[in-house]
């Protein structure tokens, strides 16, 4: 059977317009390659969620599994007694790992701003968005807006639900561009970001990308322009391949703002990737949040940077809504500036020398 031609344009503004499509053979593509107006071809990478079940197993040391079990029996013995239902809330409160049985905050945070969580869906009808979360487009063929997988479900609600996030008055936008299996390609994050260009408030608005794939020239322009051309901040995460984050998008690039993992125990766990282009750190494993079900009540305990990525969000929302940032860069550098440093620890001597030795820290003060 002759395969035919499938094309889909996109265009995020005038300057910024991206074909993809399945193409009949080589010397189409060749003759794309030789076509002047043509700046460049790259594959339709896929991209996928940044997360991974606790206790997996098969792909831990043996001293990685005692540690994850350690930190288990921790969390277990301070949630017992505890005002904050996850650690990871009461860790960015605190300037050293202690009394994580309790935190602060301010049931103000984020009031006013908009975060856009390109991801998998969002359940907005689970009770800890108070309906402070709307599903606003899908661009995953044969699936609606609602979320199939969780995954997004639970990064929104580590960003901004009443009990399980950090920026509590917070406005969630779902766009989903992630299949039910956490897999999306590359146009459909295009297609994402343009979408937020055309309905978001510059200044008002924040994207959430807890995603990680191959390394692309479109990514990154695309991820760029949103940064520098329409004032939007994006935050994304480190990725699990517990290698250098540097060699991934959207990691890797410079406008953005990556997020790497930590444990209970200041540890970045063995699957977080790390490295230069990693901003940040913040809580990622055993991180419990919001999930998918008829009830509205569900929850479900995750590790990944996708986990540790909302944390920082929340923290980008609380600090928009209190003040004024002229540039995505004057917002990133005072979430630096607030950070916790030197109490990461790191599994090698390279790791350590070549990291930002930073913790997200949340000052509602």
């Amino acid at each position: 059977m002759e395969r035919q031609l499938s094309l889909d344009h996109i265009s995020i503004d005038p300057e910024f317009v991206a074909v993809s499509g399945i193409f009949p053979d080589n010397g189409f593509i060749d003759t794309l390659y030789h076509d002047t107006e043509v700046d460049y071809i790259e594959p339709n990478y896929n991209y996928k969620a940044t997360f991974l079940l606790p206790n997996h197993d098969s792909m831990m040391t043996q001293d990685q599994k005692e540690n994850n079990e350690q930190q288990q029996k921790l969390f277990k013995k301070r949630s017992s007694y505890s005002s904050s239902p996850d650690w990871g809330l009461a860790r960015i409160n605190k300037r050293t790992p202690d009394g994580l049985d309790s935190y602060e905050y301010d049931t103000t945070a984020g009031s006013g701003i908009e975060v856009f969580v390109l991801d998998s869906g969002v359940n907005v009808n689970h009770k800890d968005f108070e309906g402070r979360a709307i599903a606003t487009a899908s661009f995953v063929d044969k699936e609606d807006t609602s979320d199939l997988g969780g995954h997004g479900t639970h990064v929104a609600g580590k960003i901004a639900g009443k009990l399980y996030g950090v920026a509590k008055s917070a406005n969630i936008h779902s766009v989903k561009i992630l299949n039910r299996s956490g897999d999306g390609t590359m146009s459909n994050l295009i297609k994402g970001i343009s979408h937020v260009i055309q309905v978001a408030t510059p200044g008002k608005a924040i994207i959430n990308l807890s995603l990680s794939g191959p390394k692309s020239k479109l990514i990154d322009e695309a991820v760029s322009k949103l940064v520098n051309e329409y004032n939007i901040p994006v935050f994304v995460s480190a990725g699990n391949s517990g290698t250098d984050a540097c060699y991934f998008s959207p990691s890797s690039n410079p406008d953005v703002f990556s997020v790497g993992a930590t444990d209970i125990n200041d540890q970045v766990p063995y699957y977080s990737d790390t490295g230069s282009c990693v901003k940040i750190y913040a809580p990622g494993s055993n991180i419990k949040s919001t999930w998918i079900g008829e009830k509205g009540e569900e929850t479900k305990v995750l590790d990944g940077t996708s986990m540790a990525n909302p944390h920082v969000v929340g923290i980008a929302a609380s600090l928009m809504s209190k003040q004024v940032f002229n540039t995505p860069q004057e917002l990133y550098q005072a979430i630096l500036s607030k950070a916790t440093s030197d109490m990461l620890k790191f599994t090698s001597t390279l790791d350590q020398e070549s990291n930002n030795n930073l913790i997200a820290y949340n000052d509602i003060h």
